[in-house]
């Protein structure tokens, strides 16, 4: 009998050393380059763990760190680059679509009360750390004053020890009724049974566009009738293809029709998307 394995789609490393890797390719003045690099936290992280969610949460928090000031200068010149401008703009996109999701629920049809208490369900996947939901509520509580009684949170991961800091940050940060669920992202089983509100961001970038489809097709599945989508895709630029290729990242880039045109072989209500203002990311918000 075949068994399916889950896998972490974005650890894609091949090589268990870098450098020596580097060597042997006779690329002998990209070792200094290496080494410089991980004295910044950021370009460390990436390089150790591929495309973590640690990796991730660092560009979201916009905050320079590193090994001594030639560190912290290094990591903040990476910050200002521009495609790491834009892989942050995705983090912000989600943020004030779900603000505005929040903001807009008084005035939405009434759900099916059926599925539970809650007036609606919010899941994050793969969830890492829940900024984007503890950032989009602060803002939704800022400009309406709103309480989050009837409102679930929920995080998906396939990683546990994810799960139990996403779970900490999610109550740290005002979320109290955050729920994880540990799985894989294209098995439906390890899905709540309905949302109204899905964000997933930095995954599709490691699927192919079987796996993608695949992983569009269960959030349709999640969502109630008029929930929401929002999520993104990415396009290159030399220095960051470089930088993913020295890690290792095996990245699959979608211009905005393509992502849409993957989409849309569901039967969604509405799917539109938009570049970021840098230009590189595609954020794409589909409606059930």
């Amino acid at each position: 009998m075949e068994i399916a394995v889950a896998q972490f789609h974005n650890r894609t490393r091949r090589s268990l050393s870098i450098p020596a890797k580097l060597l042997r390719r006779g690329r002998l003045l990209e070792i200094p380059l290496y080494y410089l690099l991980r004295m910044s936290d950021l370009a460390r992280e990436g390089l150790d763990h591929s495309g973590s969610y640690r990796f991730a949460d660092h560009i979201y928090r916009n905050v320079p760190s590193g090994r001594g000031r030639l560190g912290r200068w290094l990591d903040a010149r990476l910050l200002e680059m521009r495609a790491v401008r834009s892989f942050r703009n995705r983090f912000l996109a989600v943020r004030d679509a779900l603000r505005d999701f929040l903001t807009s629920v008084p005035a939405s049809p009434v759900r099916d009360m059926s599925y539970s208490a809650a007036l609606m369900d919010v899941l994050s996947v793969p969830c890492g750390i829940p900024r984007e939901m503890v950032e989009g509520v602060r803002l939704y509580r800022q400009r309406t004053g709103g309480t989050l009684e009837g409102i679930r949170f929920h995080g998906l991961d396939l990683d546990a020890g994810v799960l139990r800091e996403a779970e900490a940050f999610a109550r740290a940060g005002g979320l109290p009724n955050f729920t994880p669920h540990h799985g894989d992202a294209l098995d439906r089983a390890s899905y709540p049974a309905a949302a109204d509100f899905i964000t997933s961001t930095g995954l599709a970038e490691f699927l192919d566009n079987t796996q993608l489809e695949r992983l569009y097709t269960i959030f349709f599945d999640v969502l109630r009738p008029g929930g929401v989508l929002v999520t993104s895709g990415m396009q290159p630029t030399r220095i960051s293809e470089y930088l993913l290729r020295l890690a290792e990242l095996d990245t699959h880039y979608r211009s905005p029709a393509e992502l849409e045109a993957i989409a849309r072989r569901l039967p969604f209500a509405s799917v539109r998307t938009r570049l970021d203002g840098a230009g590189l990311q595609t954020i794409l918000i589909a409606t059930k």
